[in-house]
């Protein structure tokens, strides 16, 4: 197959603009590679990169691997590892051309993924030159966006995995899992389906996506009616259209050699990716030097206000940004994005939280950004303000919250409390991939050790989710106030830790546990579709632990779960006594999965 590349640009203009990004712009976490660099010293470096990430679970070290236009075949396979965010630098993926990626392992003897989090690969086409797949082979935090790739994309290594998130992407071959749990891909085109690779695991979801006249589509439809095998392995759930989406602004160098931001348009009731092999997407353009404040480590929260007050966007290089005070977004259609998992703490002092978006402000996107952490505050990211309640006007243009990582515990021994990871009080907001995670391993990891009581709360009306990880949180993970909600996949695991079921109480202390997933009972009209809930009572001393439901929403038309599961995995005996609303007798009485294809009735139109 003949490689289009679709912008090309001087190699010594290449070469002058590298050193000056690299020096001025983006620091020296950003390793940016030209097609007339050597490509054995490239892929020396990065090999280098990735061998100090592979034991790096809770690393600080942050890296961004940035490639110009061009064609880097002859580098070989890259490594992506912890806290490594790999991306081209065309405006579309065809204008850098690799020959193939992987994602290390620390567990590479078992093959176990389980900890593979924290990476990001996107906007690049992948050669076939050999019979080897693309290994993407990850947990929750790791996204796969906008990549065409020729080669059969694999997303586990053979052992276990629990992963994961695909968007925007072209794959001219299959892709899918043997091993995953569950994954979720949106807006993609997958030309063979998962032909050839184990259709699904306990939950596995595709919405937005087209398929090639080659796959058999039967390994890639709804088949939760039928597929109760192998402790219910191999189950496909599929969503038609996206009903409303923006896919994620994204880094890239023109045909002058000039850094720019692009940023899609807004889609609505949409399948496959938002752009082919030969056009680009829909969208506008902005520049990265005029437009930004490129903010580099050891930047003060204040300097960063100012810029938000002067109308500037802001984009975060790799690193860790302690933040004495919250960055507050005034201004309607400004951007805050990272690359190389950049990583947003409110600092000790700051109690309130590292984002905060006024109330009616619209078109705000906040991306590809990690929230950490380290002492105590109230929230990570807030978007309005909930003692107004959520405003009668919807905005014309949504707001995109997208890649955002969410973390309580795992990386310093002492104590830390966060209340809520994210509060989204805005009306009609799009939320993109978010994992909001109470540590479950790592340091200072305990049932008072890192204290959080939900993981996300959503008061805004309209919002809607897609692809929603939200772990071991002490009371209820997601709380859903907001009317018009839509949830589109939903993966979530109990705390590991409690030590005795009195810890673990809701409704005033007289119903056992607390259920993941919470609808506010006020509310009228709500779909949540593609759930996968799991018990995990592990780590708790030998107490049996019970929770009543996984699932709580109001009994009344207008509120539609479809497809949703549980899972047991506790150890000690203890599990979900019902799936939903006392509904489907789970986990605690028998070991297995358990499932509902679907529970209320369909939602109104809310226009």
């Amino acid at each position: 197959m003949k490689k289009i590349l679709l912008a090309c640009v001087c190699s010594i203009g290449l070469f002058s603009i590298t050193q000056a990004a690299e020096t001025e712009l983006f620091g020296p976490n950003v390793h940016l590679y030209t097609p007339s660099d050597d490509p054995a010293a490239i892929a020396n470096e990065i090999k280098d990169i990735a061998s100090r990430m592979r034991p790096g679970q809770f690393s600080d070290e942050r890296h961004a691997i940035l490639f110009m236009p061009g064609d880097y075949t002859a580098v070989g396979t890259i490594e992506v590892g912890y806290y490594t965010h790999l991306a081209g630098l065309g405006q579309h993926p065809n204008d850098v051309l690799l020959d193939n990626i992987s994602t290390p392992t620390a567990f590479a003897p078992s093959k176990n993924v389980l900890c593979n989090f924290w990476r990001t690969a996107e906007n690049f086409r992948v050669n076939k030159s050999d019979r080897l797949p693309l290994e993407w082979a990850v947990s929750q935090a790791a996204p796969i966006r906008r990549v065409i790739s020729e080669r059969r994309v694999m997303y586990d290594m053979g052992g276990m995995a629990s992963g994961g998130f695909t968007a925007d992407c072209i794959f001219l071959e299959a892709a899918g899992s043997k091993t995953q749990q569950q994954w979720y891909t949106r807006n993609s085109h997958i030309e063979k389906g998962s032909d050839g690779i184990n259709p699904g695991g306990w939950n596995y979801a595709y919405q937005g996506v087209t398929f090639g006249p080659r796959a058999n589509l039967k390994n890639n439809s709804d088949n939760w009616s039928v597929s109760r095998k192998n402790m219910g392995w191999g189950n496909v759930s599929r969503e038609e259209l996206t009903p409303v989406i923006r896919e994620k602004p994204y880094l890239f160098v023109n045909g002058k050699g000039e850094f720019k931001v692009f940023k899609p348009a807004l889609r609505r009731d949409c399948k496959g990716p938002s752009y082919t092999q030969s056009t680009n997407s829909e969208g506008i353009v902005l520049d990265l030097v005029q437009d930004f404040f490129i903010a580099k480590p050891g930047v003060s929260a204040q300097a960063l206000n100012k810029a938000l007050e002067q109308g500037k966007h802001l984009f975060f290089t790799p690193g860790l940004y302690e933040l004495e005070e919250p960055l507050v977004i005034t201004n309607s259609s400004t951007i805050v994005m990272g690359i190389g998992l950049a990583t947003l703490i409110p600092a000790k002092g700051n109690i309130e939280a590292a984002i905060t978006v006024e109330d009616d402000v619209d078109d705000v996107t906040i991306c590809s950004l990690m929230f950490d952490a380290r002492y105590d505050s109230k929230w990570l990211l807030r978007t309005g303000s909930a003692e107004r309640g959520p405003r009668l006007a919807c905005p014309a243009d949504p707001m995109l919250l997208a890649d955002l990582f969410f973390r309580v515990g795992g990386v310093v021994e002492t104590p830390t409390n966060v209340e809520i990871m994210a509060e989204i009080n805005t009306n009609r907001a799009i939320c993109d991939h978010f994992w909001l995670w109470r540590a479950d391993h790592g340091k200072g990891v305990g049932w008072t050790q890192n204290t959080c009581r939900n993981g996300l709360v959503v008061n805004g009306n309209g919002v809607t989710t897609y692809g929603l990880c939200n772990e071991h949180t002490q009371e209820y993970q997601t709380v859903w106030n907001g009317e018009w909600g839509h949830c589109f996949f939903y993966q979530s695991e109990t705390p590991y830790d409690m030590q005795r079921q009195s810890d673990y109480m809701s409704h005033g202390g007289t119903v056992f546990g607390y259920a993941s997933y919470k609808v506010g009972d006020h509310v009228k009209e709500h779909y949540a579709s593609m759930m996968g809930i799991y018990d995990v009572f592990t780590k708790t001393g030998g107490a049996k632990i019970v929770a009543e439901n996984s699932i709580e929403v109001p009994d009344r038309e207008g509120v539609h779960i479809h497809h949703a599961c549980n899972f047991g995995i506790s150890r000690f005996g203890g599990g979900f006594n019902y799936l939903i609303n006392g509904q489907v007798p789970s986990t605690q009485f028998k070991k297995g999965r358990y499932y509902i294809i679907d529970y209320g009735k369909d939602l109104p139109d809310d226009e």
